[in-house]
């Protein structure tokens, strides 16, 4: 048995079980979420430290419709620090260690997946994922403890759910299709849910990101006439400008959650990487999310109104009001 080590713990969150229960339960209490959400499958939700995005991610966690009869959990998450094209990585590893307690990886779906072929050139879609990589990547383990805590809060045994860490790069239109068409077939299984990691802005300069629009029209203008938005420099006179940075990058962030929402499930994956083109979001999970968009695009029987995003937490780790500035935001999701 291969467990894989909390590497994160202790820096990016409490590594004393104890400390990190008391914290991620309290946020979970204040979420003013009593029970889960009838069929609140899906989740996106962020994978900062806890301290800077666990109150919104306790939101998206109480939400979940994590009852006795969930088997699978997929989580889905960005790689941030290497870069791979045309497949999605799966643990390698059979159990996943938190503070909390250790969560045990659905090794038989896993080698199932690792079978599947893009049927235009035979390459596998799915790759195990080797341990170095795995270890080093926060945006799937961000989710672990938080996992844990919930599935203790609503009295379900670690034993009885297997969860499936898939780390997701850059893939072509096709191969989304392609793996979209193999993971909707998860998605129509009640006894499944699916987390999918992604904080939204990442404004600043460090960030390589300063777009900005001055209001809600000016944004739906641009992607209407397909014009990429403004980025602010240190030229940039803030004075002659309609609202704040902050307010900006929130305009932004919930047009996405607009065009998510707005759009028809049919539609919604194409929307979604022209809402991208156009502003340069740097939403730093919009690949799985693109994955899971062409999932949901498979589900025939959906209609428009067969498929919900609701948004009801926002927020960012500071308010940005120069140029020098930066912040990250946090939403909580869930689809309904």
């Amino acid at each position: 048995m291969s467990i894989r080590p909390a590497t994160h713990a202790g820096s990016w969150y409490s590594n004393r079980a104890q400390e990190l229960s008391q914290q991620l339960h309290t946020y979970l209490i204040k979420s003013t979420l009593k029970g889960p959400i009838h069929n609140a499958r899906i989740i996106i939700c962020p994978h900062a430290g806890y301290r800077y995005c666990g109150p919104t991610m306790a939101y998206s966690y109480a939400s979940l419709d994590l009852n006795r009869n969930v088997k699978r959990i997929f989580i889905l998450g960005p790689s941030h620090h290497i870069y791979f094209k045309n497949q999605i990585l799966v643990s390698a590893f059979s159990e996943l260690e938190t503070p909390l307690g250790n969560l045990k990886v659905d090794t038989d779906l896993c080698k199932t997946l690792i079978q599947k072929e893009y049927p235009e050139n035979g390459k596998k879609l799915f790759k195990p994922m080797d341990h170095d990589t795995d270890m080093a990547e926060h945006s799937l383990e961000m989710q672990l403890p938080m996992l844990v805590e919930t599935l203790k809060w609503r009295e379900i045994s670690l034993d009885t759910v297997k969860v499936i860490p898939m780390m997701v790069s850059h893939n072509s239109v096709d191969v989304d299709r392609c793996i979209g068409n193999i993971l909707s077939e998860y998605i129509k299984d009640p006894n499944n849910l699916f987390i999918v990691s992604s904080d939204f802005c990442h404004w600043g300069r460090r960030f390589q990101y300063t777009g900005y629009v001055g209001s809600k029209e000016e944004l739906n203008d641009a992607i209407q006439e397909e014009t990429e938005v403004e980025m602010l420099t240190a030229r940039s006179k803030l004075l002659h400008h309609q609202v704040p940075i902050w307010q900006s990058i929130e305009i932004m962030d919930r047009y996405a959650m607009k065009t998510l929402s707005d759009t028809p499930n049919g539609e919604r994956y194409d929307a979604w990487k022209q809402y991208l083109e156009i502003t340069g979001n740097t939403i730093c999970g919009e690949k799985p999310i693109s994955v899971i968009l062409s999932a949901l695009s498979k589900i025939r029987d959906a209609g428009p109104s067969g498929i919900k995003f609701q948004w009801p937490n926002y927020s960012q780790s500071s308010h940005v009001t120069s140029i020098d500035d930066s912040s990250v935001s946090y939403l909580q999701v869930m689809l309904l």
